[in-house]
C-alpha cells in the first residue's frame, strides 16, 4: 500500500508538498470503520515500555467491557508482546510484498481480546513488510470500540528524511478519532532522548498531518527525578501536563509480558488516559477501573 512508503522530509515540506495518499483519502472502507478510536502507541526509544503500556491500555479497555482489539505492528523477532496470548490462530495475507498477519487470543477474567502480529521469516524484517492499516482492520470485521497499536518501531529512524513512516500511518488516518500516547521511561536519560522525538514528531503535526500526542505515559516511578528535570527539554515539559506515570511490575521486569493479566497498579495508572476519550469510553473506564489499595497500619 502507498501509505507505509510515504517519506519524511519534514524541514523542507509544506502540507500541499504531502497530500494523503489516495486510499487514505477516499471513503473509509466498512472494516476501517469498524476500529473505533485508534490509539497508536510510540516509544521514545527502544525499551521506553511502550509495549507495556500498549497492553495495559487494552487489558484496561477489556475490563471496562469493551470492545477492544490490540494490534502489534514490531518485528516479530524484536516484539515485547509474542508471548501475551495463549492461543495463536491462523495467519492471513497482510497484501502484497508485505509480511502476513497472526490472529491471536488472550483470555482475561473479563472477557476475550483479539491480538493481531505479524509473522516473522526467521529474518530481521524491514519496515517495509508492515502492512497498512486496511489489512489490519480486515483480519476482525467485529466493530470495536477502541484499536490500541503498538507501533513497535524506533521512531526516531522512522521519521529520518526520506524514510518510510511505515506504521506511524496509524498516527495520520482521516476521519478517524485517534489518540496517540507517547511513552518514556522516568529517567534522566529517556528524558533527553524524549525531546527530540517530540521535536521532530510536532513537524510531522504540522507538515504530515500526525495526531497530535494526547497522552504521555511515565513508565517507573511516581514523579520525575530532580536529574530528569534538569535535563527536560520544553516540549517533555508540555507533555508533562497529560501524562500518568506507570509503575514498574516486579514480576513484569523479571519474566517480561506473559499471558498473566496486567497487574491492577498498571491498570489503574493506564486508565487514567483511556478516561480522557470522551463519551461512553470514559464513563465504561471510570465505572470499571481497579480500586487503589488502602494502606493498613498496625495496631499500637
Amino acid at each position: 500500500m502507498a501509505e507505509t512508503g510515504t517519506a519524511i522530509g519534514v524541514a523542507q515540506l509544506r502540507p500541499a508538498e504531502c497530500p494523503l495518499p489516495a486510499d487514505l483519502r477516499s471513503a473509509i472502507s466498512p472494516s476501517m470503520q469498524a476500529l473505533g478510536t485508534i490509539m497508536p502507541v510510540l516509544g521514545a526509544h527502544p525499551q521506553a515500555g511502550a509495549s507495556g503500556v500498549a497492553l495495559a491500555l487494552a487489558d484496561m479497555a477489556v475490563t471496562a467491557g469493551l470492545r477492544v482489539r490490540l494490534l502489534d505492528c514490531a518485528d516479530p523477532g524484536r516484539s515485547g508482546l509474542a508471548g501475551v496470548c495463549q492461543i495463536e490462530g491462523r495467519s492471513v495475507s497482510g497484501g502484497e510484498h508485505r509480511a502476513a498477519i497472526r490472529c491471536a487470543t488472550r483470555n482475561l477474567p473479563q472477557g476475550v481480546l483479539p491480538v493481531r502480529r505479524l509473522v516473522g521469516t526467521g529474518a530481521p524484517m524491514p519496515v517495509s513488510l508492515v502492512p497498512g492499516p486496511e489489512a489490519w482492520a480486515a483480519t476482525d470485521p467485529e466493530p470495536s470500540d477502541i484499536t490500541v497499536v503498538d507501533l513497535g518501531w524506533d521512531i526516531w529512524q522512522l521519521m529520518q528524511p526520506s524514510a518510510r513512516i511505515g506504521p506511524l500511518t496509524w498516527c495520520r488516518l482521516p476521519l478517524a478519532p485517534t489518540w496517540p500516547v507517547f511513552v518514556v521511561r522516568g529517567t534522566a536519560a529517556s528524558a533527553a532522548l524524549a525531546e527530540g522525538i517530540l521535536a521532530r514528531y510536532a513537524l510531522g503535526v504540522r507538515h504530515l498531518g500526525l495526531a497530535a500526542l494526547r497522552g504521555l505515559a511515565v513508565v517507573g516511578g511516581e514523579s520525575w527525578p530532580v536529574q530528569a528535570q534538569a535535563v527536560m527539554g520544553g516540549l517533555l515539559r508540555q507533555a508533562s501536563a497529560m501524562g500518568e506515570f506507570v509503575p514498574l511490575d516486579a514480576e513484569v521486569i523479571r519474566s517480561g509480558w506473559g499471558t498473566a493479566p496486567v497487574p491492577a497498579a498498571v491498570l489503574r495508572a493506564v486508565a487514567a488516559l483511556l478516561s480522557r476519550i470522551d463519551g461512553h469510553v470514559a464513563q465504561a473506564v471510570d465505572a470499571r477501573k481497579p480500586a487503589a489499595r488502602r494502606r493498613r497500619f498496625g495496631r499500637s
